[in-house]
């Protein structure tokens, strides 16, 4: 009985994001709650019956010891009712076997389904756990690295105006503002951002990927001379930088 009211105090846990799975599963172990039930009750019925035949059958046995053959009762007829006795205390033994069987598979069946739904409401705990609110920097790149670059260009621009952000952090804005605005083919935009960046921070790692997006949008507005000019800086600037390779290569074809 503790079981069942365990596993009815989960379920009803559960039922705040109930989906048609879990009621089909809720359903399923009330009725399988209420067969348990009904199989202990039978049980215990059978049970008593069988030790009330048992006495019965003891006291029937010691009054033929004590009284031996009766006047009213042939031999035949005595042994023909301890055989009944003996079906009867039989047939009831066979039931309480088979119901023991059947109690053992429902105790198994609610067994698998008190950890269904511990599991669910584990899922069900961890959905519902609120997330981590991201800070205005981590926010705008998580925003960028989705690829979502209209919706990060105005938290970018944010950060920017703040100046808050200093060294590599306002590096990364500058040049996550060019990529956005080269992306998105404002080249203008993307000209003044990725001159900045390497204005303000000619050493920074961003102006490897920068320099060379800056020569491709002098390319893109027909400005070949100041796009081998950038290449050449951006070699000659990060000779070992893996990207380098991508530089000489844009360059030989200009």
């Amino acid at each position: 009985m503790k079981k069942i009211i365990s596993l009815s105090l989960l379920v009803l846990l559960a039922t705040s994001c109930k989906t048609q799975e879990q009621i089909k599963r809720e359903q399923l172990i009330n009725s399988m709650s209420v067969q348990m039930s009904q199989g202990q009750k039978l049980t215990a019925d059978v049970t008593v019956k069988l030790q009330n035949m048992e006495e019965r059958m003891q006291e029937f046995q010691g009054v033929l010891e004590e009284s031996g053959h009766s006047k009213n009762e042939t031999s035949t007829k005595m042994d023909e009712r301890i055989k009944a006795l003996e079906e009867i205390i039989k047939t009831l033994t066979a039931q309480v076997n088979d119901q023991n069987v059947k109690m053992t598979s429902i105790e198994s069946r609610l067994a698998d389904q008190d950890k269904f739904i511990k599991e669910i409401l584990g899922s069900l705990k961890s959905a519902s756990a609120p997330k981590k609110k991201l800070n205005d920097y981590d926010e705008a790149m998580s925003t960028y690295g989705k690829g979502r670059y209209s919706d990060s260009k105005p938290l970018l621009e944010a950060l920017l105006a703040s100046n808050k952000y200093k060294s590599s952090k306002r590096a990364r804005i500058l040049h996550n503002l060019g990529m956005v605005s080269y992306i998105t083919k404002n080249n203008q935009d993307a000209m003044t951002y990725f001159s900045k960046l390497y204005t303000e921070h000619a050493s920074s790692s961003y102006n490897a990927n920068g320099l060379i997006h800056l020569a491709k949008t002098f390319q893109r507005m027909g400005q070949k001379d100041q796009a081998k000019q950038t290449l050449e800086e951006m070699i000659s600037k990060f000779p070992k930088h893996k990207r380098a390779k991508i530089a000489k290569d844009l360059l030989s074809k200009l």
